[in-house]
């Protein structure tokens, strides 16, 4: 059972993913696709949004640096980096694993609890998510012709996202959640069980108190702008690697942006499907031909995905994080 519900959560949000990518695919000329590419491909830019990507890793290594610290341990960059390393590796093989699968590395490597390491990453995606949510507001505002255009023609996206923030069912289940807890606290406060919970809560929240008690909060603000700043430069310079975006603007590239965010945010392995849907529609919007729309995400798409997978076996067989399996979080 245990094997059948690991290769469910592996391949369940991979075939979504996939299925995505074929459906988005399923009309265009691979032929064409390849004789644009055979055209001429500025690897050099390539090669730029590489370097920026593994940037953008190292400059998250260093905020979560300032909030480990707060925990009385004191890893080094190089450790951290790894860490994020293995973290965008795992994400590739199932979306989120990554995320535990550095904490239990941190918390091995520094001999701290997984409990109050995995508080601090909470913190640092809470305040990645804030950005990213500021960022959308900013699109919505400066790019609503790109939205209405979206929604216009992927009238399927627009309906259930409407229903679930509308209906009342899910507040219902929301406060019913809500007094199921109370419940279940008055009810067994006194239970082992209810203070081993109640102890990994406290852990939990001394990681994330990280965050409100951090003497730094400048340098962690500016860190985490440059991070996002690493993202939207990591695809702009991109657009110089091809002759048919060379002349599309730093505007475009931040609504591309923002659209491909958002993919990136959904539960599917390395963003496969989704993304390429979100980034082909908002470049054809712009005027770019579909075909080669199809190109640029399939090449860019297919070199971020390299490159994660590139730092995460390096940082897997370096940092010898594959005795890991055994260990006990």
């Amino acid at each position: 059972m245990k094997v059948l519900k690991n290769i469910l959560r592996f391949s369940l949000p991979l075939t979504f993913g996939i299925l995505i990518f074929m459906w988005v695919y399923r009309k265009m000329d691979f032929g064409q696709i390849w004789v644009i590419l055979e055209e001429g491909v500025a690897y050099r830019w390539l090669a730029l949004s590489i370097v920026l990507g593994i940037l953008s890793h190292v400059l998250r290594a260093a905020r979560w640096r300032l909030l480990v610290r707060l925990l009385g341990v004191n890893p080094s960059l190089n450790t951290l980096t790894n860490a994020v390393f293995i973290n965008y590796g795992a994400n590739l093989i199932l979306p989120r694993l990554g995320e535990v699968w550095r904490c239990v590395y941190i918390a091995k490597k520094e001999k701290t609890t997984f409990t109050k390491v995995f508080g601090t990453m909470l913190s640092e995606r809470l305040v990645d998510v804030l950005l990213m949510v500021i960022l959308i507001v900013i699109g919505m505002f400066t790019m609503m012709d790109v939205f209405s255009s979206f929604f216009k023609e992927n009238i399927q996206f627009k309906i259930p996202y409407t229903w679930v923030l509308f209906s009342p069912y899910l507040y219902l289940g929301i406060a019913l959640m809500m007094g199921f807890l109370f419940f279940v606290y008055h009810k067994s406060k006194h239970l082992s069980l209810f203070l081993k919970i109640k102890l990994l809560l406290h852990e939990l929240w001394i990681g994330l108190k990280t965050l409100i008690v951090l003497p730094h909060k400048g340098l962690f603000t500016v860190l985490s702008l440059l991070i996002w700043f690493c993202y939207l430069m990591q695809l702009y310079v991109c657009f110089f690697a091809f002759h048919f975006t060379q002349d599309l603007g730093l505007a475009i590239g931040f609504s591309m942006f923002i659209m491909g965010s958002i993919a990136f945010s959904l539960p599917v392995q390395g963003g496969i499907g989704p993304w390429h849907f979100m980034i082909i529609s908002t470049m054809v919007f712009y005027g770019v031909g579909q075909t080669e729309a199809a190109a640029f995400a399939l090449i860019v798409h297919t070199l971020q995905t390299l490159e994660n997978a590139m730092v995460g076996i390096y940082a897997f067989f370096v940092t010898g994080t594959s005795n890991l399996k055994n260990e006990n979080i």
